[in-house]
C-alpha cells in the first residue's frame, strides 16, 4: 500500500512540476512576444525619423520646396487681388476635371517635399 501511495505522490509531483514548467513557458513566450512587439514599434519609429531626416537633408540643395510653396501660394494671393476671384474660382473648377492619377502624383510630390508625416497629419484634420 505504501508503495502505491509513493507512486501516486511521485506521479502527482511530476504532474505538478510539468504544469509549473508549462505555465513558466507560457509566461516566457508572452514576455518574448511583448518584447518583439516593442522592438517592431521602436524600429518603425526610428525608420520614420530616418526618412524625415533624409528628406530634410536632401532638400538643403533643392529649390523644389520654394517652387511648391510659390505654386501653392498663388491662388491664395490672387484671392486678395480685386478682379482675380473668378480666375481663382475657375482655376479650382478646372482642377476638379484633372484625372485622379495626376492629383495623386502631385500629392506625392508635395508630401515627399514637405515630409510625408506632416502631409498626412494635415489631411487627417
Amino acid at each position: 500500500m505504501v508503495g502505491i501511495l509513493t507512486s501516486i505522490a511521485s506521479l502527482a509531483g511530476t504532474w505538478l512540476e510539468g504544469k509549473q514548467k508549462q505555465s513558466a513557458a507560457k509566461a516566457t513566450a508572452a514576455a518574448a512576444l511583448e518584447e518583439a512587439k516593442a522592438e517592431v514599434f521602436k524600429r518603425k519609429a526610428t525608420s520614420e525619423q530616418d526618412w524625415d531626416f533624409s528628406a530634410m537633408e536632401g532638400s538643403h540643395n533643392s529649390w523644389k520646396d520654394e517652387y511648391l510653396t510659390l505654386v501653392l501660394s498663388i491662388p491664395l494671393l490672387l484671392c486678395f487681388v480685386p478682379g482675380m476671384e473668378d480666375v481663382v474660382r475657375n482655376g479650382f473648377a478646372q482642377l476638379d476635371s484633372v484625372p485622379d492619377w495626376y492629383k495623386g502624383a502631385f500629392a506625392v510630390v508635395v508630401s515627399a517635399s514637405f515630409g510625408v508625416r506632416s502631409f498626412m497629419k494635415f489631411w487627417k484634420r
